[in-house]
């Protein structure tokens, strides 16, 4: 939650400072400008650092052999399925448990039943696409997703917080 506060804070004093600062622009004008854009970028690359580390503290506890994917996503096939590889458009169904880092449960499909989704739809999770064009039909993986390819910066507004990095144990069905 130290990330929470500081980015809050980060956030608060780049628009109080954004207030009253101005700039010429090329073309000779006086617009209002700010440093807000600047600080954002700043409290950003403070926040994707500290996620990157609480989820390499959280792998390691784990003893996990992980694979890094793009954009600090990390997954690790479990169990390797016999299925055909998994491409941009076909529906899968799949068994989910997704946890926060700190263990806390937020959807299972034993509670919940087995999600139906189309690989690559907008109610995909932009980090769940990109890994399961590396997967197959029956594979078993773990997913961990950082905030900006998970939830985001406000969660789902139901049970994942805003801001958290979101792991997903997952069996596709064949």
């Amino acid at each position: 939650m130290k990330a929470h506060t500081l980015f809050i804070l980060l956030l608060t004093l780049t628009i109080v400072a954004a207030c009253g600062s101005k700039v010429k622009r090329d073309d000779g004008t006086e617009k209002e400008y700010s440093i807000f854009n600047e600080n954002l970028i700043t409290a950003n690359k403070y926040l994707v650092k500290e996620d990157a580390e609480r989820t390499a503290q959280y792998i390691k506890r784990r003893s996990w052999k992980m694979t890094d994917g793009e954009g600090g996503i990390q997954y690790m096939v479990c169990a390797h399925g016999n299925g055909d590889s998994i491409s941009i458009a076909p529906k899968i169904r799949m068994d989910y448990r997704v946890e926060l880092l700190d263990g806390t449960i937020c959807y299972d499909s034993q509670k919940d039943g087995k999600k139906e989704l189309t690989v690559g739809a907008s109610e995909m999770e932009p980090g769940m696409t990109r890994t399961f064009r590396r997967l197959c039909h029956g594979d078993s993986a773990v997913l961990i997703l950082p905030p900006h390819y998970a939830k985001g910066l406000i969660g789902d507004m139901d049970m994942i917080p805003p801001h958290s990095v979101v792991v997903y144990f997952i069996r596709i069905d064949k």
